[in-house]
């Protein structure tokens, strides 16, 4: 497909794929801001809930995950309704803005690439490994705040992410084992993390030697997934066949290897044509489907 029928452009409104705003209410775990979507929509059921962490990408905000939060829940009401499968988890999506982004940016310059940032590498790596830690702390600390008299109970995490939020998802995926089942939309694994941010630095003309990839970060931007790391997850991975700002190729060999190694149906690729480096709608409904298959219903007996 010629380049200039590629879609490069988010249209994020168009991620609520129609469906009508479900609650949402926003709460502070100390200075994190996090938004809840749909929590008074489940509250009167006696299901366990499955939470649902979905992240923004590079120089975005937790303002743009709004629509996909709402397309999101309408396509689970929409599976539900379907009645192919037993229901077994409530759902909720929570969204936050990831360390010097929305509301917590600080440094406007610290999050472009390297034809304005020399620390670029640097950067990322940085912002990826907070973000880590920002799932983390919500997964340890939202059900105190949303549920302080033990109300309900969650008993699942997940996450997806996009770009920056799809590197987060990889990272999780690989190093955190309360977070089983991911959909990495955009983004690539850690194995790969170093390659077409490499390359990008190399496609600037900068060397790939101090300051711009100190000795100091090689640890933490190389270091591999451990054997078995993705063992049992249920991941989706999704791209852009247009996408030149994190290229499928460049995690092609590494997110194959996670394929080989998994059961049947536990991983699965989805490359999309015609679209460069966005969250499509189509992206959003495969995420969907994706959670309500794993860890959101079971198969009806027969």
């Amino acid at each position: 497909m010629p380049p200039s029928t590629v879609l490069h452009a988010m249209d994020y409104p168009a991620l609520a794929l129609g469906h009508r705003e479900p609650s949402k209410r926003t709460l502070d775990l100390v200075d994190l801001t996090v938004h809840v979507y749909g929590l008074d929509e489940i509250r009167n059921s006696p299901l366990p809930i499955s939470v649902i962490i979905a992240s923004h990408g590079r120089c975005n905000s937790v303002k743009n995950m709004h629509y996909f939060a709402v397309g999101l829940l309408g396509e689970l009401r929409r599976l539900e309704r379907k009645g192919d499968r037993v229901k077994t988890h409530d759902a909720l999506v929570v969204t936050l803005d990831h360390r010097n982004h929305g509301t917590r940016l600080k440094h406007r310059t610290a999050n472009l690439a390297f034809d304005q940032n020399p620390a670029h590498l640097a950067d990322m790596a940085a912002t990826v490994f907070g973000a880590v830690q920002d799932h983390q702390f919500i997964i340890e600390f939202l059900p105190v705040y949303l549920f302080p008299r033990d109300e309900r109970v969650v008993t699942q995490w997940m996450a997806t992410g996009i770009s920056l939020g799809g590197n987060t998802v990889w990272r999780l995926l690989a190093e955190e084992p309360r977070i089983r089942i991911g959909v990495p939309i955009i983004g690539l694994p850690p194995d790969s993390f170093v390659k077409y941010l490499s390359a990008r630095a190399v496609s600037s003309g900068l060397a790939l030697a101090p300051p711009t990839f100190p000795a100091s970060l090689r640890p933490w931007m190389e270091k591999k997934a451990k054997p078995g790391a993705y063992d049992g997850k249920k991941i989706l991975t999704l791209h852009g066949a247009g996408d030149e700002l994190v290229p499928y190729r460049y995690g092609q060999e590494d997110i194959r290897a996670v394929l080989a190694t998994a059961a049947p149906g536990d991983v699965e690729i989805w490359v999309q044509d015609g679209v460069g480096h966005i969250c499509s709608p189509e992206m959003l409904g495969r995420t969907a489907q994706w959670f309500w298959r794993w860890g959101l219903s079971a198969p009806k007996e027969a």
